[in-house]
């Protein structure tokens, strides 16, 4: 049973080209990649081949980082997410300082109010007088 909860924890889903999930891959040498979650990296897939991309500049060594979770949640639903679903508790530099939950918080608000612009001028285009 430890060893189906340790390959469990190091499988990856598989999606496709709309992001639906398709299956679960167990890719080795991508299952030592640690958590953070202000990641350097990404995984993304070109069929059923994962690929790891970085997402910043990373400095020489510095080490790779992956986001297990949904980076974007405030810091104690990752804290808690990472807890029930792979059993540790994150350190990382955007955990230690939880004032970025505010400033994500309020670009979410201004990333929400650009898509209902968009959406409303689509929806109710203003006349050309």
């Amino acid at each position: 049973f430890p060893l189906f909860l340790q390959v469990t924890c190091n499988c990856f889903t598989i999606s496709n080209g709309e992001m639906q999930d398709v299956g679960v891959g167990l890719y080795p040498s991508m299952s030592l990649l640690n958590h953070s979650c202000d990641p350097n990296c990404v995984i993304v897939f070109e069929g059923y081949q994962l690929l790891l991309r970085s997402v910043r500049d990373i400095q020489i060594g510095e080490e790779l980082t992956i986001s297990y979770i949904e980076s974007l949640m405030p810091t104690r639903e990752r804290q808690r997410q990472l807890m029930r679903q792979y059993c540790f508790e994150c350190d990382c530099l955007l955990c230690q300082n939880q004032e970025k939950d505010a400033e994500k918080l309020a670009g979410e608000e201004h990333a929400w109010k650009e898509v209902r612009d968009a959406v409303n001028e689509v929806k109710y285009p203003k006349s050309k007088e």
